[in-house]
């Protein structure tokens, strides 16, 4: 009798579970039944900020970092990111009154999954890099090695 095999989980298959659903699960928005086309290109392309990282004696840089996490972490990151940037849409802040959600009760929540995200990036991302942000209480090596933390 052989050993049971270990199940693999497809990057794909675990987008599609979050985004399928889980990602609108937390503004209580129904998940959709079929998942509309997704862009892509370089269009409107996030700064990678690579001249000042390259000023700081890192471990590996924050490109790097990201690529250390496993799928399911990336997936996590990636899923919180979107919905904390939808959320502040639905809330509104500093949209025209024309241009805001009709229901004040949604807005208001949706700034509290937003904020609450917010809030515990931090933390998810200090336990998940320690050579980049440091034991709890205290700078990192590369921080201290340095001179520039005491």
């Amino acid at each position: 009798m052989s050993a049971p095999q270990p199940v693999r989980t497809s990057r794909r298959s675990i987008f599609g579970a979050i985004f399928g659903a889980g990602a609108f699960a937390a503004l209580g928005a129904p998940a959709v039944a079929a998942r509309p086309a997704l862009r892509g290109g370089d269009a409107n392309r996030l700064p990678d900020h690579a001249a000042f990282w390259s000023r700081l004696p890192l471990p590996f840089s924050p490109a790097e970092a990201w690529k250390l996490l496993a799928p399911e972490v990336q997936a996590e990151i990636g899923s919180a990111i979107i919905t904390m940037h939808l959320a502040d849409y639905i809330h509104g802040d500093g949209m025209a009154d024309a241009d805001q959600f009709h229901d004040v009760a949604l807005r208001d929540e949706a700034s509290g999954v937003a904020n609450h995200i917010l809030n515990r990036m931090g933390d998810r991302l200090w336990s998940l890099f320690p050579d980049l942000y440091g034991p709890d209480g205290d700078h990192p090596r590369w921080a201290l090695d340095s001179g520039l933390a005491a």
